[in-house]
C-alpha cells in the first residue's frame, strides 16, 4: 500500500526522575538535566503541529540519534565524540525507528488538571502555572475516539447463549438417535410437474460491461468496483487517518496510507427472460410415474422439471412417511410389502430396508 509522507513533528519523551516533559529533540531534562536513556520511548504530545522550522527539519531527517557507549548520553547522528563525556562514538548504537507512535492530529487539544492544586493549564504546559508542580499529559481527543469501547455481556444474555448452544447440541443428539420398527407399506404417492415459460421483461444491474448485448441501458451511475496501488485514468485517490513513525531523532515522519478507488458505470438495463407462467402438474397412486404432456403456445417453452414421491407406512395402527430421492427407490415400494424402519427420536424416517 503507497505510503505518502505529510511531513515532521517533535515528540516528547517524560523523564523517569522527575517525571518532566520534554521535547522530543531535546536530549536532557528540562526538570533536573539527566539524559534520556536509550530504553526510553518517544510519545505523541499533547498537541501536535508539523514541524517548520528548516534546521529542525533537517534534524529530523537526519537519522536516528546514538547513544555514548560511556554515559549513555543522546547524541545526534554523525557525531564522532559525545557531547556530555567526550567519549568516542565510533561503535555508539543508533536509536530504533520505525514504532507506529499513533495517530497524527492537529486539533486542540483538552486542558490538564494540576493533581496537587487543581488549576487548569493548557495541554502543552509541562509545570503548573500556580504551583509549579509537574503536570501529566491529557489524552488527545482522537486517542480517545480510537479507544476501543469494552462491551460486557449482561448474565441474560450469556444465560440466552448457552441455553441456545445446549438446545442446538440436544437436538442433534437426538435427531441422531433411531429405533427401529417394523412397518408395512400402506400407500404411495407421486407428482410430477414442468414448468411453462414465456419471455417477459425484467429491469437488471450490472457494471456496463457485463450488461448483455440484447440489453437496453436504462441508466448509469459512477460506482467503485476496485481498489488498487496504481492510478488509472478514471480513480480517485483516498487515504487513511494520518498517523506518526519515530524516526528515532525526536521527532516523527507523518505519513498516510493511500489508495485508489477505481470507478466504472454500474447500470440498470431492461432485458426479455423466460420466467414461469404456468406449470403441468400430473400425480398418482400407483408406482409408474409418468411426466405431464405439455401443450406449449407460441413463444412459449417447457422449463424445469420436478418430481417428489412419498411412501405411508403403518405400523402398529400408527403411520409413518418416508421421501425417496428418486423414481428407482420409490418403485421398490410395493403396497403391503414388509420394511425395516429406522426411525429418529422425532418420528421422521431417516432409512428403510427390506424385512428379513
Amino acid at each position: 500500500m503507497p505510503q505518502e509522507t505529510i511531513g515532521y513533528t517533535e515528540l516528547e519523551w517524560t523523564c523517569q526522575y522527575c517525571g518532566t516533559r520534554n521535547p522530543g529533540m531535546q536530549k536532557v531534562c528540562a526538570g533536573c538535566g539527566a539524559a534520556m536513556s536509550k530504553e526510553q520511548k518517544f510519545e505523541a504530545p499533547a498537541q501536535q503541529t508539523l514541524i517548520t522550522d528548516q534546521a529542525k527539519l533537517e534534524q529530523a531527517k537526519a537519522g536516528p540519534d546514538v547513544t555514548c557507549p560511556f554515559c549513555g548520553a543522546r547524541n545526534t547522528a554523525g557525531a564522532t565524540v559525545c557531547k556530555n563525556c567526550g567519549g568516542d562514538l565510533s561503535g555508539a548504537e543508533a536509536r530504533a525507528k520505525g514504532e507506529v507512535v499513533g495517530a497524527f492530529s492537529t486539533a486542540p487539544a483538552a486542558e490538564v488538571k494540576c493533581p496537587f492544586c487543581g488549576t487548569m493549564n493548557a495541554a502543552t504546559a509541562a509545570k503548573c502555572k500556580n504551583c509549579g508542580g509537574t503536570l501529566g499529559k491529557a489524552p488527545s481527543r482522537l486517542a480517545q475516539a480510537t479507544q476501543p469501547a469494552q462491551r460486557k455481556l449482561s448474565p441474560f444474555l450469556i444465560a440466552v447463549i448457552v441455553l441456545a448452544c445446549l438446545a442446538g447440541a440436544a437436538f442433534i443428539f437426538l435427531a441422531g438417535r433411531t429405533t427401529e420398527q417394523g412397518a408395512s407399506v400402506q400407500s404411495v404417492k407421486w407428482e410430477r410437474s414442468i414448468a411453462v415459460l414465456e419471455q417477459r421483461p425484467a429491469e437488471k444491474e450490472n457494471w456496463r460491461d457485463r450488461v448483455p448485448t440484447e440489453g437496453n441501458v436504462l441508466g448509469c451511475e459512477e460506482r467503485v468496483r476496485s481498489v488498487q496501488d496504481q492510478q488509472t485514468n478514471r480513480s480517485r485517490k483516498v487515504c487513511g487517518t494520518p498517523y506518526v513513525i519515530d524516526e528515532g531523532t525526536g521527532a516523527g515522519r507523518v505519513v498516510q496510507d493511500c489508495r485508489y478507488e477505481v470507478l466504472d458505470d454500474w447500470c440498470r438495463y431492461r432485458i426479455n427472460e423466460w420466467r414461469a407462467v404456468d406449470a403441468i402438474v400430473v400425480s398418482g397412486n400407483d408406482l409408474n410415474p409418468q411426466w405431464p404432456t405439455v401443450a406449449l403456445k407460441a413463444g412459449q417453452r417447457d422449463g424445469n422439471r420436478t418430481e417428489k414421491y412419498q411412501v405411508t407406512f403403518l405400523s402398529n395402527d400408527k403411520r409413518y412417511t418416508y421421501w425417496p430421492d428418486n423414481e428407482t427407490e420409490f418403485k421398490r415400494f410395493t403396497p403391503g410389502s414388509r420394511w425395516t424402519l429406522k426411525v429418529n427420536t422425532f418420528g421422521d424416517v431417516v432409512a428403510a430396508e427390506p424385512a428379513q
